[in-house]
């Protein structure tokens, strides 16, 4: 066919020789070559920065390659820790990469306000940014009255020979330890970490029963499993909205 076009007297078309190499409009070099690695069996994963990533997935969206680019969803998830939440969030939403959108969200809500930049709002859109806000504000409560009112118990063990008095130094030492434990302004612990924490403590008049008995109620996480569910229901409520295709 090239020979003739030759003869022909034809233009020389891109891709014959070096000196006309085909051209793909708005595709980089590093974009190509992470195509060729990858198509070619020699990635590089552990390699790519963040914003070679979104430039792949910005060359598979444009070039309609699926499995290109659940490639890069996959690398993604397998390194999410290394990104910031917001970063993974602005990925998401413009990719429609509803497989990191719940991760990234939660990563999120765990990160206090005051650590997130203009930057970081702006990557995540107002609507990520407003959710944000009132489901960290309502988390807050929700310490707070956990940390006030410690759980009780509707029946004492056999071997306990005082209930008010347990009653009495049980409430104290959950508002002493657990209040603090979760409320800490520098560093507050996670319930399941604060629960570790508790069970060392030393509990006054309280029968060794009853504390047994309390400890289960407490490791079943009854409390903050309402929680959890919360934030759950508001990063579908999120993902429903902001990303057309949440299956990828």
């Amino acid at each position: 066919m090239f020979a003739a076009m030759e003869s022909a007297g034809l233009e020389e078309i891109d891709g014959k020789s070096d000196e006309r190499p085909i051209h793909l409009a708005s595709t980089t070099w590093e974009m190509f070559e992470l195509f060729l690695e990858h198509t070619f069996g020699r990635s590089c994963a552990s390699q790519y920065t963040l914003e070679e990533l979104s430039n792949f997935l910005h060359f598979c969206d444009m070039y309609q390659c699926s499995h290109m680019w659940k490639f890069v969803v996959s690398h993604i998830q397998s390194t999410q820790y290394h990104f910031h939440p917001a970063q993974l969030i602005n990925l998401a939403i413009q990719y429609n990469m509803g497989a990191i959108f719940p991760f990234a969200f939660k990563q999120l809500v765990n990160t206090p306000i005051t650590q997130l930049t203009a930057q970081h709002q702006q990557l995540l859109g107002n609507d990520v940014f407003t959710s944000l806000v009132y489901v960290q504000a309502a988390l807050e409560e929700h310490h707070c009255i956990v940390a006030a009112e410690e759980p009780k118990i509707l029946i004492h063990t056999s071997n306990c020979q005082d209930p008010v008095s347990y009653n009495k130094d049980w409430h104290t030492i959950w508002w002493n330890s657990m209040a603090c434990f979760l409320l800490n302004g520098q560093n507050p612990q996670p319930y399941h970490e604060a629960v570790k924490c508790f069970k060392d403590l030393q509990f006054g008049r309280v029968s060794g029963g009853c504390k047994e008995l309390m400890f289960k109620i407490i490791e079943q996480g009854a409390t903050f499993n309402h929680a959890e569910q919360f934030v759950k229901e508001a990063c579908d409520c999120l993902t429903e909205k902001l990303i057309s295709d949440s299956s990828l």
